[in-house]
């Protein structure tokens, strides 16, 4: 019997192996597009770290976890790292005017 606290415990530990893999994974990415080389290891690391979560997910919660906490955590880490490596840009802010709108006065 698994009981609550050990159960956050477990998902505290998917939570820092989904996010290792996220973060590994726009590493990967970064590499590929800049030495335009595959990186093996951190390929590696990136599906060790999926497992361990995953493990981690299931053993607390349950298979649905794995979808629905491990993916999010995955991908927000890999966007939040994939940023940080200058792959892209998320902005926030009032939206643009596009060309058609500033013909028209700019609704």
């Amino acid at each position: 019997m698994i009981t609550a606290g050990l159960r956050i415990v477990l998902l505290l530990f998917a939570a820092a192996g989904f996010a290792g893999a996220g973060a590994a994974l726009a590493v990967v990415r970064q590499r590929f597009l800049v030495e335009g080389e595959r990186d093996a290891g951190m390929v590696s690391v990136a599906i060790i770290l999926m497992i361990f979560g995953a493990l981690c997910a299931l053993v607390a919660v349950g298979p649905g976890a794995v979808a629905g906490f491990g993916g999010v955590v995955l991908w927000i880490s890999y966007v939040v790292g994939a940023q940080q490596l200058g792959l892209f840009h998320v902005a926030t802010g009032p939206p643009r005017t596009t060309a058609l709108e500033e013909t028209r006065g700019g609704r």
